[in-house]
């Protein structure tokens, strides 16, 4: 039978939430969503049809929670908390996406944090934060799922926000560049990897069936941050739009360097805490959670009610079906894949990472407000666009011809890169090219791993995430290396090198 009508406040509502915070933040990233490409994909019908159980959500053994009409009418009249949650969601990446505001950072960093003594030549050891940002998110993002398990999402996501406005607040105090990297870098990191799944486990739990919607218009909170972010950075640390002497700036640009991180600090702490608050189950989920319970239990003196409940198989999960995740991550096409990642993200990173240092060191380039703007443009027209762009062209091709595209065109515009920079325009749009490939990165491996393995896919995808940590780490020891012996030519021609021998494992492995 057909559920009962909402009320007319509440469907205006609920039209409200959807059309300015789901939808159209949908747009950009929708299809960077394994899950929907899988059901959308023939060839792997038949795959998804056994393995339909999802991943992230934690049946109960007594009664399995399916879509039905029976099922679903209590989350339909209360759906507007899910919206109210898919908005938390997009809040909480849009604090993880701040990560990628460290290229403009980078230039505002004061001298004594740029080199791991105090002091040097050449490109700055800050360059690494970036990478030790992603290294420790990879790290983290195990916990995320178990911990959810334990007491979760709200609680999980609380806790990853925490982290995250914790590091960037404690690194305002760093006299070192050890002490910053342990902080805004490793601390943040953590926190962006308990965090990130949370939205998507809750979301995915009030609309089974819209996955696709639910993770794209979360996931484009991660990709747009760097817009909102690095224009505010700018405009607090460099008012004047004083333009850098050599890679440096007048002291009194750097004095404002620790009431910026204390204002970005907070802001992150509000936007995350207040997603994490608003991430909830819909009433037809039946899970319990240990740590959850027994803090109910300890309140009570009889031991019934909830804490009987939960005793009776809230939270079983069906037993896997098909190859391990451990097979499957000592296989060849896992370790062919995981080098693909690793060839390719390299020079995307190492742009986002130092792009704004590399540019204040060109004549042609050297200001300040446009660099920033570079930033900006290329987060939302080349990190977000791309994870649309390349994910809906994976889903309607496949994944091979696409990514050896992207690879591609990747490694023509990093080996143009030197020569575009004598134009602002060029320049300008070359970084978006890069960042449209990076996005385009990020969002077709784990669609890729989820047809080809299945719901094991997102724990399969857990342990391939490390060749982008190991990626971020790349570019920049390659930059240290090559930058002696043939300068930014030379860095920027070996990471297009890179991109040919990922295109070519593409054409000849997959």
């Amino acid at each position: 039978s057909a559920p009962p009508p909402l009320s007319q406040h509440a469907e205006a509502d609920m039209r409200r939430v959807t059309h300015f915070a789901v939808l159209a933040l949908a747009i950009v990233a929708h299809c960077a969503d394994p899950s929907a490409q899988i059901s959308r994909s023939p060839h792997r019908r038949a795959s998804a049809r056994v393995h339909a159980a999802p991943q992230l959500v934690r049946q109960p053994t007594q009664t399995r929670v399916i879509v039905t009409s029976s099922t679903s009418t209590a989350d339909e009249q209360r759906a507007w908390r899910g919206f109210v949650g898919l908005l938390g969601g997009v809040m909480i990446h849009l604090t993880c996406g701040t990560m990628y505001t460290w290229g403009n950072l980078l230039s505002y960093l004061p001298p004594h944090l740029k080199y791991w003594s105090g002091s040097g030549q050449g490109l700055p050891d800050a360059q690494l934060v970036l990478p030790f940002i992603l290294v420790s998110q990879m790290l983290g993002m195990p916990f995320g799922p178990m911990l959810e398990k334990l007491m979760g999402p709200r609680l999980t996501a609380l806790l990853g926000g925490l982290m995250m406005s914790s590091g960037v607040l404690l690194a305002s105090a760093a006299t070192s560049l050890r002490q910053f990297v342990l902080s805004y870098a490793v601390l943040f990191g953590l926190g962006v990897g308990v965090a990130y799944q949370q939205p998507f486990i809750a979301g995915t739990r009030w609309f089974p069936t819209k996955k696709g919607l639910v993770t794209g218009a979360i996931i484009s909170g991660m990709g747009s941050s760097a817009l909102f972010f690095n224009l505010l950075s700018t405009k607090l640390m460099n008012p004047q739009n004083i333009e850098a002497v050599g890679g440096a700036f007048p002291a009194e640009i750097y004095a404002r360097w620790q009431p910026l991180l204390r204002l970005l600090g907070a802001t992150y702490a509000v936007l995350a805490l207040s997603g994490a608050l608003l991430q909830t189950n819909p009433p037809s989920y039946n899970g319990k959670y240990p740590l959850i319970e027994y803090f109910k239990r300890s309140k009570t003196t009889g031991g019934s009610g909830e804490a009987t409940r939960a005793t009776k198989g809230g939270g079983a999960v069906a037993p896997p079906v098909g190859p391990s995740t451990l097979s499957i991550v000592c296989s060849r096409k896992f370790g062919i894949m995981w080098l693909m990642i690793l060839l390719s993200a390299a020079s995307g990173l190492n742009i986002i990472g130092s792009y704004k240092t590399f540019g204040a060191k060109q004549p042609a380039l050297n200001s300040d407000a446009f660099l920033a703007l570079v930033g900006s443009l290329a987060s939302i027209f080349g990190n977000a666009l791309g994870r649309f762009v390349w994910g809906a062209l994976g889903d309607s091709f496949g994944f091979k011809r696409p990514f050896a595209a992207l690879t591609m065109l990747q490694g023509v515009t990093m080996l143009l890169y030197m020569r575009l920079s004598t134009s602002r325009p060029a320049f300008c749009i070359a970084t978006v090219i890069m960042l449209f490939c990076m996005g385009g990165n990020f969002a077709m491996f784990p669609a890729q791993t989820m047809r080809m393995y299945g719901t094991v896919g997102t724990s399969v995808y857990s342990y391939m995430f490390t060749a982008f940590g190991a990626a971020s780490l790349l570019g920049p020891r390659l930059s240290s290396v090559l930058l002696g012996k043939g300068g930014f030519e030379l860095v920027f021609r070996t990471l297009g090198l890179l991109s040919f021998v990922s295109c070519g494992m593409t054409l000849a492995c997959m």
